[in-house]
């Protein structure tokens, strides 16, 4: 699986930079206003990211990254 990252507004491939009727626009900003499902803070832009399950539920590379970790140190114990 590999993350992702969400492209600013205004920039090449991000959305528009004001409000626009473009489907692609309109999902980019939805996704970035998702919450985490660790942290519970917006995935954002340009941001690194994986989509889990068959939700689809988003969840920040770095907030996975240390979730694994800890729960490798927990069987470790």
């Amino acid at each position: 699986m590999a993350a992702g990252k969400l492209p600013k507004p205004g920039t090449k491939l991000g959305p528009c930079t004001d409000v626009c009727v473009h489907l692609d626009c309109e999902e980019t900003r939805e996704m970035a206003k998702t919450k985490c499902r660790i942290c519970q803070k917006p995935i954002g832009y340009e941001m690194r990211f994986f989509q889990e399950g068959s939700v689809r539920e988003l969840v920040h590379e770095e907030c996975l990254e240390k979730e694994i970790g800890q729960k490798q140190k927990a069987r470790k114990s």
